[in-house]
This record gives C-alpha cells, structure tokens and sequence, in this order.
C-alpha cells in the first residue's frame, strides 16, 4: 500500500484508485518536478494532501503529504476527485473553475495528459 492510501480508507473506492495510479503507467518526459495536489474536505469526506513527483521517463510517483518544492500546485474538492475516480477527465474540473492551479503550467498539463 503507497503513502497517501494510508491518509484515507485503502478498502474504499478512492483509496483503492489512488493506489492504483500511484503504481504508474505511462511514463512522464520532461523536467523533473512536483506537483502538490490539495484535496479540500466536503460532505463526501475529509481532505488530504500528496503530491506527485514526474521524473523524465518515469511514471508519476504519488507521495503522501505536501511538497516543500512543487513547482505547480492544485486544489480540488473530494467530490471531483470522486468524479475523476469515475472515469471524469481531471481537466474538466479545471475548465469549470472548480479545480484551482497555481504556479507552472506545463507540469499540470502533462500530469493531466497522464491521467487522462
């Protein structure tokens, strides 16, 4: 079991997704970097944060907690990570306005092709 499945239920739909994708899959080409993702709590659950490190030619390597060194960093609500759990493209959240980005762009938009 990763790190950030420990910060929430690893039986759970969300936790067993988020497991999933910190097992990897397509590998990332660019500059290294971290992405600080910041899921805020609502009626479906608590927040939490994690944080992806992309290395060039690696898959996306999802850590438990903040990123003293991200380089972007996103802010969704639980329910939207629930809707991307099911099967929602994570940049719909972010051509609504309900995700919310800071810092770099670049890395967002390759995490987003990644998870895509």
């Amino acid at each position: 079991m990763s790190e950030i499945v420990a910060a929430i239920d690893p039986s759970s739909d969300l936790g067993r997704w988020l497991e999933a994708r910190s097992r990897g899959g397509e590998p990332y080409h660019g500059v290294d970097c971290s992405i600080e993702v910041v899921v805020k709590g609502d009626a479906s659950g608590t927040g939490f944060t994690y944080h992806v490190d992309l290395v060039d030619g690696a898959a996306p390597l999802f850590l438990a907690g903040p990123a003293p060194d991200a380089v972007s960093s996103l802010e969704l609500s639980r329910s939207d990570v629930e809707a991307e759990q099911q099967g929602r493209h994570p940049v719909i959240g972010f051509m609504r306005g309900t995700t919310k980005t800071k810092g770099a762009t670049r890395p967002l938009y390759e995490f987003f092709r990644l998870l895509g």
